[in-house]
This record gives C-alpha cells, structure tokens and sequence, in this order.
C-alpha cells in the first residue's frame, strides 16, 4: 500500500510539472485567410497556431487536418527600407539639420506649444525629422502539407507544444489508422524539421510552398523543393532562398507541376527545411551572406544526420535552457487545454504555464542571430504587420530583454548586443549631422534592420534613446560580472555619455535637461493645445536615464581603470541635471512643470522609469519618492494594453505590493492573452509575455540596491541612494553622483519581495541575481523556508529578507550559500 501511494504521489507530480510546460488543444488552429493577412486585427491564426524557433528561423504549425500549413520567418527578412546607401545617409538621417537645430531648440526656449506652424513639434518636423523609409519586417515563406483527410471523420484530435523540449505535436484517429506529426526547429542543426507517421494507415501527401513576396522561381527536383525570392525594397531588394527536403521514406515520391512534391502510400515521411536571406550586420550595406551556400550545407548536414539526432540534439538544447530556471506554484492541474483554461479566467495553473511559456519564447525568438527580437518575437504573416513589427527604442525593445537576466537565459542577449554596435556606429552620423555633436552617438525613436537611427519622421515624436537603450547592456554586466563583455561594451555606454554631455542644455532655472524630448508616448496642457501635444523638454524619463547612464559609465570606467578625467566630469554633470519632483496631486511629475492630469491613465508611465527597471527609485532609500509613485500608479489606474499591463507588474513589485503586483500579471496572463497564450495590445505583441515574466521575477526577487556601507545593520543607512532632498523645495530630489567605491559594493539580494498571498505555496530554482549569483528559494505559507544562493563568480552580498539585513557573504565561483530562514 506504502508503495502504491508513493507512486500516486509521483505520478501526480510528474503530471503537474508536465502541466506547467504544455499547451494542448482539441482542435487545429483558424486557417490564415487573405482577409486575416490584410488585416492584422482580424483574429485567427496568427493567435492559435503554436511558435517554434531557434532565434533566426521561426516557424508557427496550424496543425490542420486537411491541411498543415507552416509559416516560415527569418529574423534578418525585412522589407520596404533601403540599404547600401553612404555612411551617413544609412542612418536615415535629414542632411543638415545641424545646420537648423538652435532655431528648433528656440521653439522649445519660448514654449512654443502645439501644432501649428513654428511650434515645437513643427520646427522638429521641418529640420530634423528623416524623410528615409523606416521598412517593416517582413513574412517569408509558406508551407502546406496536404493530407486529404476528412476533418469530419477524424477522432482523439489533439494539438500540443511542449515548451521544457521545444516539441510540437498533432495526433488524431481516422478509420483505422492513427496519424501522428511532430514538429520542431533546431537552434544546433539550424533547421525546420517535421516528421508524419501513420499506424495501421498509409499517407497520401501533397507539399508546396509558397511566398507573398516576390517568387523569383519555386521548382522541385530529386527530394527538394526549392524557393527563390526577393524582398521588395525602396533600394536593393533582399533575395533569400528556402530548400525543403522530403524523404518519403518506403513512401513513393511524385514530381507535379508548379515545384509541387506528391508522397504515396507512405507510412513515415521527413521533411526538412533551411532558409536564409542574403543579409549580414554590416553597416552601411547590410548585405553579402551567402545564403545559397548556407541553405545547401545546412539542409545536407541535417538530412545526413537524420530525423531521430536531430531531435535529440534540438530536445538537450532546449531542455538544458528550460530547465535552468523552473517556478513551481501550488495548484492542483484541471485537465482543460490551455484555449480553455483562458477562457475559464484567472487561476495559478494558468500563470504558471505563462512563465514557463515566456521562457520558452524568448529562447526561441532570441539566440545568436544578428537582429533582436522585434514587436512580434520572430513571428509575423503579414505584409504590413502593426507598427511595422519594427524595434520601438521607448520601450519595447527593453522589455524583451528584461527577462533574458532574471529567469536566467542570458545567452538570449547576443542579438540585442549585436544591434547595439551597429545602432552605435550609426548613430554617430545622426550626432553630427543632426545636431552638430562631434562625441558619441545619437538614436531616435524607432529602429530597424538597416541601422535606421535618426530622429522620427514626425516632430511629434523626437526622442534620445541612447541611455535607455544601453541601460539592457550594462544590465547584462551587472548581473555576469563579466569583465571582458564590460570592455566590450563600454566604447557604447562612453559614446552614448558623450553625446549626451553636449545634448544637455540649461533651462530656466539653470539645472541641465534634455530637449528636444517627450514623454513618451503622452501629452500634457491638452484643453488648452490638444491630444497630439507631446513634444517638451527635460521630461522626467529622460533626467532618471542620463542619471543612469552616467552611473553606469562611472562604474564601467572604475572596473576597466580608464578614462578617469571623464569620470570626473560625469561626477561634476550630475548634480546639475534637474531634480526630480513631486507635484501638487503628491505624484512623481512627469515633466519638470507640473503639468500631470490626475485623470490622465496613459498607458505609459515612463517617468518611473528609475523604480523598474532602474534601480535608483525605491521604498527602501527614496521614501518620499516611492510615495509620490504609488500617486501616479494610482492615477494611471488598472486596465490597460499588454504591455503596459506587464510594466505595472513590474512598479508593483518594485513598490513591494505582492499582491498588486499578482493582480497585474493574474490580468495579464487571464485578460490579455490569445489562445496560444501570446499577449495581445491589441494586436499581438510579443513584449508582454517577456514583460509580464520579468513581473514574476521581480516580486521573487530583487537585487538591484547596492550596499555601500558594510558595517550598515539598516538597508535604509546600508544602501546607495541617487537621489537627495538637498534643496529649500523639499518636493525636489537632486541626483547623486557616485564615487568609485559603488563599483565594489556588494548587490543586496532581496528575498521574496513582493510574494503574493494567494501564492501561498511554491518554489523556484535558477533565478539570476546582480553581481554573478542564482538563487533557488522555497517558501511554504507565505514564509520564505529555503534560500540556495550559488556564485558564478568570485563576488559578494548581501542578504535582505522579513526586514532584516544580513552581514555581507563572499563566495569563491562554484561555490553555494545555503540560508535556512
């Protein structure tokens, strides 16, 4: 008997930890029709059909009775911009508005409000907006798979993903046979591969391609079919080539017209499939790949090997990374498929397998590839996809990398680092030729595949974005500790100070701001200049981030032991930029005049940019700041887009309201999700789901605080804080500018800071901390029981949990503290 309840007890486990990984469902996903591809609002198979990828190739599986359709991307395929233009013209940016840019900054000077001629907004429209497409991210390819299966007659229909393998499946009955498909795409073998199997059956398929792009030739010939094509663009169109395989196996294999292949009487059939498009992170050509050559070797390395080590290189390689950092909350599995466990509403199970799920994306969307992750991930099947699925630096392109550092896929960064140095060498021309800038680098709001950095196209939208973009970069170091990724990125970080050390202009009262500006994406004083007045100076935003910046750069700089004269300079500067304050309504002000609409709930609240994902707003050192944030979050109230959704999980940690926080992300995961889970603005974007998962991260732990003062028993006297009431206006806060020693303070590890109550119950292994560590934390009742703490590197902390602060540990790497609490 003892035994049969042990294996009971096993066997429920292992279901629940099965459950925390799959999406399954009863039926195939909508067909993509010409309607939905017009139309990205319409609903259908962009939210029901399940992802796979590898970070440069992506695929979705509709899982289709009749028909499988697979909708092929490349990361690196977009369209509609142009490329191989001079160094400067690449940028995107408008020759000479340098030459206009103090007249423009006049405006702004004599508050020049509105939209109408010689307003802000208009001055930035006529001398510094880019006239240069932007280009949108294209789809690549189609694949169907016919089987001629009656859908009416078949039975036992299910449809999975499993996330922990990176596996897709479709299985069903018909007569007498039992059909079987699995689907997947390899990160080590760089390839699609599906396989169809049928028992006590025969298959009898028909496979052709397709593309909406230009189709330069589509033929078959011996066990391929083989795709040319081209990418329309406003100059030199991208070619890009896709090579299926089809081995039939004891199957007969039927040559058709229009490059179609016909398998008969088959009982198992492979199909493999590469792609590549002639691209290559070169500034200012973006382009010399040999993606001919690439398709061939890759799709012959893959069929020599064969289907079975395929897969069981593809299930290691996804496994080790899924594994690496496991949340296990305390529910019982309800047996629904996942469409129906959203439509049911909120519940554990369901937020569990949210984050297991977003892991699961980010690596496939995220990996070596030369391009990041844009609005869509890696998955996009229209022409005109929303905003272009382009790279939105006011942040999109940050939350999808939040993630990549607390639930430990930190591998998942190298793309983002490698746009960074293109976006840097581009952004150089847009310093000078712009502004007049000589130091440092300059880049705007939006961004593509082509090194597009220039000042919007609208004057409506002006913005820097350097320090927010390179806030990601020194994130990484600051959770690796890896000294040679910090001399890798530090000529960035030291351009983008650059710059800004010259942008940085006094305003009336004499303190430094930033302008031309927004804040994005908002208005202010609208009864009296409408919705569309936006443009400003020295948004709050802007002044967190310089801050940051400089922060960071003074860190960097101590580490490597250079560039101490500009050390110093940055030290001089911050305490001149302009003070952060709190407005007549007790919240955070969103500009440096006290213009916020208590009634105003936009969507983005970027001027609590320094409480998440900055470090330098909190209840723990800026009190009275933290207060004046809980107004403004308040104010901004509950519902609103995905995205938004997830940062607000984020603020809500960071403010310590577990379960706030859980409201958000239980919101998130019930109210903004599709049925294959992707979160929707509306329409989809990808950045809720890597949003909502650095939420979940961020209410387990927090390690962002550093401990200046070892011999501190407090973390209100032990921590660094960057902002002072040093001023007769006791609502204005003076940055703080650091000195060297931050660069060698230990990170606080702050334990379980924001749990919810209704997680009453759960464990989590593998989450990453600041300053090289993992953590593996279990808690019963709400109470924090075990906490593991293991150094990758030689490095120190401290421990913060219940409101206590524990003496400062050191660890050698490898090694691993264990705290019974």
């Amino acid at each position: 008997m003892k035994y049969i309840l042990t294996l009971l007890v096993m066997m429920a486990t292992s279901a629940k930890i099965y459950s925390q990984f799959l999406l399954k469902y009863d039926k195939p996903a909508t067909a993509f029709t010409t309607e939905q591809r017009k139309d990205y609002n319409k609903l259908g198979y962009m939210q029901e059909a399940l992802p796979l990828g590898n970070g440069r190739l992506g695929a979705m599986f509709s899982g289709g009775i009749d028909q499988e359709h697979l909708m092929i991307n490349d990361i690196t395929l977009w369209m509609n911009s142009k490329r191989g233009l001079d160094k400067v013209s690449q940028s995107g940016v408008k020759l000479g508005g340098n030459q206009n840019f103090e007249k423009v900054r006049e405006a702004y000077r004599q508050g020049k409000y509105g939209t109408d001629k010689n307003s802000m907004e208009a001055m930035a429209t006529e001398y510094l907006s880019s006239q240069q497409p932007l280009g949108n991210y294209a789809p690549f390819t189609d694949v169907y798979i016919s089987t001629g299966h009656d859908k009416a007659a078949v039975k036992n229909y299910t449809r999975t993903l499993d996330a922990q393998n990176g596996l897709g499946r479709v299985e069903y009955d018909l007569g007498q046979g039992h059909f079987n498909r699995e689907f997947f795409c390899s990160y080590p073998n760089d390839v699609v591969v599906a396989r169809y199997t049928a028992q006590k059956a025969k298959m009898n398929l028909e496979i052709h391609v397709g593309s909406l792009l230009t189709v330069k030739s589509n033929t078959a010939s011996g066990n391929y079919i083989i795709l040319e094509g081209e990418a329309p663009m406003a100059k030199d169109n991208i070619a890009f080539q896709q090579l299926v395989y089809v081995d039939a196996g004891k199957g007969k294999l039927v040559h058709k017209p229009n490059g179609i292949l016909e398998v008969v009487g088959a009982t198992e059939v492979t199909v493999y499939l590469s792609a590549y498009s002639d691209y290559l992170p070169v500034y200012p050509s973006f382009k010399g790949r040999d993606y001919q050559k690439d398709a061939k070797k890759a799709i012959e390395a893959a069929v020599k090997l064969g289907y079975e080590k395929l897969k069981q290189a593809h299930t290691k390689d996804v496994s080790a990374l899924m594994n690496r950092c496991q949340l296990q909350l305390d529910y019982k599995p309800s047996g629904l498929t996942t469409d129906a466990l959203i439509k049911k509403g909120a519940s554990i199970e369901l937020e569990n397998l949210y984050f297991n799920y977003s892991r699961y994306l980010q690596l496939s969307c995220s990996r070596t590839a030369p391009l990041p992750s844009n609005l869509q991930g890696l998955w996009n099947g229209h022409l005109k996809p929303a905003w272009n699925a382009d790279y939105h630096n006011d942040i999109n392109i940050a939350m999808n990398y939040w993630m990549v550092e607390t639930a430990n896929l930190p591998e998942s960064f190298s793309p983002y680092l490698q746009w960074m140095k293109i976006i840097a060498q581009s952004g150089k021309e847009v310093s000078k030729e712009a502004f007049g800038i000589v130091n440092g680098w300059s880049a705007g709001l939006n961004g593509n595949a082509f090194g597009f950095t220039a000042p919007n196209e609208h004057g409506r939208r002006m913005q820097q974005s350097g320090a927010w973009l390179c806030q990601n970069l020194f994130e990484h170091y600051a959770f690796s500790k890896d000294k040679n990724y910090l001399k890798e990125i530090y000529p960035i970080l030291k351009g983008a100070a650059e710059f800004y050390m010259d942008f940085l202009a006094p305003w009336k009262d004499g303190t430094l701001v930033v302008y031309p500006t927004w804040s994005p994406e908002n208005a202010y004083l609208t009864e009296q200049y409408s919705n569309l007045n936006k443009q400003a100076y020295g948004a709050s935003w802007d002044q967190q981030l310089v801050l940051n910046l400089f922060t960071d750069c003074i860190e960097a700089a101590t580490v490597l032991e250079r560039d101490s004269d500009f050390r110093k300079k940055l030290q001089t500067i911050i305490p001149k930029l302009c003070p952060q304050k709190i407005g007549q309504h007790g919240q955070m002000q969103e500009w440096p005049e006290d213009w916020d609409n208590p009634k105003d709930q936009h969507r983005h609240i970027s001027h609590l940019i320094a409480l998440h994902p900055g470090r330098d707003f909190s209840p723990l050192t800026t009190k009275e700041i933290a207060e004046a944030a809980l107004v403004t979050m308040k104010h901004r109230g509950d519902i609103s887009t995905g995205w938004s959704t997830a940062w607000k999980t984020n603020f809500w940690a960071r403010l310590h309201n577990g379960d706030k926080a859980h409201q958000f992300y239980e919101f998130l995961t019930s109210k903004r999700a599709y049925p294959n889970l992707f979160d929707f603005h509306p329409p989809f974007q990808i950045d809720g789901n890597f949003g909502g998962t650095a939420g979940v991260c961020e209410m387990l732990l927090q390690s962002h605080l550093r401990s200046v003062d070892d011999k501190a028993k407090t973390i209100e006297k032990a921590a660094f804080v960057a902002y002072e009431n040093k001023t007769e206006n006791k609502k204005h806060f003076i940055p703080v500018a650091p000195n060297e020693s931050l660069a060698n303070a230990p990170y606080i590890l702050h334990l379980l800071p924001a749990l919810p109550s209704v997680w009453e119950n759960g464990q989590v292994k593998g989450l990453r901390a600041r300053g090289g560590f993992e953590v593996d934390m279990i808690w019963k009742t709400g109470k924090l029981i075990e906490a593991k703490i293991h150094a990758t590197k030689d490095e120190s902390f401290r421990i913060y949990s219940n409101g206590v602060l524990r003496e400062v540990v050191s660890l050698k790497k490898g090694e691993t503290k264990v705290f019974q609490l």
